[in-house]
């Protein structure tokens, strides 16, 4: 079973380094206003990751501490406000 998309958990504050590091069958994450941190690599190496679903605004999401090496979250495409 391939991983195709994940949804962080409402409250989960920081998602932690090299979580999904390598997983190039990842196509989505939700993502919850909660978190404030995002670690180093979590995103490494998953080619395939195109769609990021923000619960929050964009000026939140601009506020979250991003550690290096996350290129493929910063080039996916951001939907602001999700759910709501």
């Amino acid at each position: 079973t391939s991983l195709k998309n994940i949804t962080i958990p409402n409250g989960v504050t920081y998602i932690g380094g090299c979580v999904f590091y390598g997983c190039t069958s990842l196509e989505s994450i939700i993502i919850p206003s909660s978190v404030t941190n995002i670690g180093y690599n979590v995103v490494n190496g998953c080619t395939n990751l195109k769609n990021i679903y923000y619960t929050g605004t964009e000026v939140e999401w601009n506020a979250i501490t991003i550690s290096s090496e996350n290129e493929a979250l910063k080039n996916a495409t951001i939907t602001y406000n999700y759910g709501k």
